[in-house]
């Protein structure tokens, strides 16, 4: 549900475009996060950064679970669906105290 105090909008790349590639390895370094949450978390990085202030808190960190994934050559789907769940919850945690 959309609310009335605040501001919607659409945006597009090309496919082969370096930006949305970029924008792709943040998402996936933040856990997973959608297009849309991404734009939005780096626009937010920007303007504190612009204003001096730090966001060195949001540093993404690999999670535990997402390491043992990453160098076991069996995955496992159920593992995975895990990991997925933690890091979308680090992710959504993230965003909302980065709105503060």
């Amino acid at each position: 549900m959309r609310n009335a105090d605040e501001v919607y909008w659409s945006t597009s790349l090309p496919k082969d475009h370096e930006a949305l590639q970029a924008l792709d390895a943040y998402r996936h370094e933040w856990g997973g996060l959608s297009r849309a949450e991404a734009t939005r978390r780096l626009l937010i990085e920007w303007n504190k950064l612009r204003q001096g202030q730090s966001i060195g808190a949001w540093i993404p960190t690999t999670l535990p679970q997402q390491q043992a994934i990453k160098s076991d050559d069996q995955l496992n789907t159920s593992r995975m669906a895990s990991t997925s769940k933690t890091s979308n919850t680090v992710a959504r945690a993230a965003s909302r105290v980065l709105d503060d």
